[in-house]
């Protein structure tokens, strides 16, 4: 008996009845988005709840990713995958990550969303930091490679190129790929204008961005076995912890 009539006559295992609902789909499913001149990999997982049923139908999943793949603004797209997989699996998510070009970095993106609802957004952005406390001391802020990362939710689509921008603002200066000697000098006399431990990036973000809901920066110290970190929440903040909770100097 051919697969098709076989089919036909068998009950889909995949909507075998399951007291226990959990949710299921497809992660690490790269593919090609399309703008109108620009061209992106992004990574999807895209996921449904069983509605006790024993599993979902994962090709749903990967044909409307494929479906909806073109368009100036991503988050667009995945309005559409979620619409076009809730007309039989209702409930789906779908996350992005995606390695956004910014001048001469790559900027990793997630984006989070349901077909309605918030977009939850999670920027990393990494800089440099001069410290304080040697700059005081000795004249020179030793220096370190820091990476702040930037969640929120958000009603409107934001602009990875503002928000890039933005956020390169909060460390003392921004790194480079190419940089003659005499550039790479300047980039330190730069960075020693501007000193700032963890937690002033930290707090330089949330200027920026008071809608985030979370704000990290960790810097890679360089004369220390350890990292200096620092650390913002909405959640924590309105809890009554003090602004002491929220960072830590690494000092």
């Amino acid at each position: 008996m051919e697969l098709k009539q076989k089919k036909h006559l068998v009950k889909d295992v995949h909507e075998e009845y399951s007291q226990v609902n959990v949710f299921g789909g497809v992660g690490g499913l790269t593919h090609i988005h399309k703008g109108k001149d620009w061209m992106l990999p992004i990574e999807y997982t895209i996921l449904v709840p069983t509605q006790n049923n024993r599993g979902v139908h994962m090709s749903r999943l990967v044909a409307a990713a494929q479906k909806h793949s073109e368009g100036e603004q991503i988050e667009h797209s995945m309005r559409e995958i979620c619409k076009e997989v809730n007309k039989t699996q209702p409930g789906c998510r779908v996350i992005c990550d995606v390695q956004y070009p910014y001048k001469d970095q790559f900027m990793p993106i997630t984006i989070k969303m349901s077909e309605r609802g918030k977009i939850r957004y999670t920027f990393q952005r990494t800089g440099i930091t001069a410290c304080p406390c040697s700059k005081q001391l000795v004249g020179i802020g030793h220096m370190q490679r820091t990476v702040l990362k930037l969640r929120m939710d958000s009603d409107d689509i934001q602009d990875f190129s503002e928000v890039a921008e933005k956020m390169g603002e909060c460390f003392s200066t921004i790194p480079a790929e190419h940089l003659k000697r005499e550039d790479e000098g300047e980039k330190i006399l730069e960075a020693q204008e501007h000193p700032r431990f963890a937690e002033d990036v930290v707090r330089e973000c949330l200027k920026r961005f008071p809608n985030a809901t979370s704000i990290e920066a960790r810097s890679l110290e360089s004369i220390h076995l350890h990292d200096a970190i620092a650390y913002w929440s909405r959640k924590s903040n309105s809890s009554g912890g003090g602004s002491n909770d929220n960072s830590s100097n690494g000092k």
